[in-house]
C-alpha cells in the first residue's frame, strides 16, 4: 500500500465523521429557523434581538460542513493530492492490513465514540421530556429537535457498527474502481 492510499483512507473516514457533525448542526438550523420565524411574527418577542444575522450564520455554517464533508467522502483522491508530496505516490508502507480491514476498524470506531459521545445527554433529555409529557408541562421544541438529532446521530453510529464489513466493502469496492490502470 502506498503512502497516498492512507491519506486517502484517513481523508474519507473524516468526512465520514463530518456527516455526525452535520446532524447537530441541523438541529441549530432548526432552532434558528423557528427563532427566526417566530420573530417574523411577533417581533417583540425578542426585544429588538435581530434573529435574520445569526440564522444566515448558522445556514452557511451548516452549508460549508456540508460541502466539506461532500469534498472530503466523494472528491478523496484530489484532496490526498493536496496534502501529499510526490514520494508519497512511490513509498510503499507495511500495514498488516487491507484497505477494506482498515475501513471497517475506523467505521467501528466512529460508531462507538458517536454512540458514547451521544448517549449521557439523549438519556437526559429523554428522562426530562417523559416527565414533562407524563406532568402534561409543555414540552421544550428545543428538547424535541435535541432527541430527534441525538437518536439521528445514535441509528448512524449504530449502523457504522452493526454494519461496518458491508459498508467498508462498499467504499473499498467504490474506491478501487476509481484508480487508475498501471500501464
Amino acid at each position: 500500500m502506498k503512502k497516498i492510499d492512507l491519506y486517502e483512507i484517513a481523508i474519507k473516514i473524516l468526512g465520514l465523521y463530518l456527516v455526525v457533525l452535520i446532524i447537530s448542526q441541523l438541529r441549530d438550523v432548526l432552532i434558528y429557523l423557528a427563532a427566526w420565524t417566530q420573530q417574523k411574527k411577533n417581533p417583540e418577542m425578542f426585544v429588538g434581538f435581530e434573529q435574520t444575522p445569526v440564522f444566515i450564520i448558522t445556514v452557511m455554517g451548516f452549508l460549508a460542513l456540508v460541502v466539506l464533508s461532500y469534498l472530503l467522502i466523494f472528491r478523496t483522491k484530489p484532496m490526498a493530492r493536496l496534502i501529499s508530496t510526490k514520494t508519497d505516490f512511490e513509498e510503499n508502507i507495511p500495514l498488516l492490513a487491507s484497505r477494506k480491514t482498515i475501513y471497517e476498524i475506523c467505521l467501528v470506531l466512529l460508531g462507538l465514540i458517536t454512540v458514547v459521545s451521544v448517549l449521557p445527554d439523549f438519556i437526559f433529555k429523554l428522562k426530562n421530556h417523559i416527565t414533562s409529557v407524563q406532568n402534561n408541562s409543555p414540552t421544550d421544541s428545543y428538547d424535541r429537535t435535541f432527541l430527534v438529532t441525538s437518536g439521528l446521530k445514535m441509528g448512524i453510529g449504530i449502523i457504522s457498527i452493526i454494519y461496518s464489513n458491508q459498508l467498508a466493502d462498499l467504499i473499498a469496492r467504490k474506491d478501487k474502481g476509481k484508480r487508475p490502470k498501471k500501464r
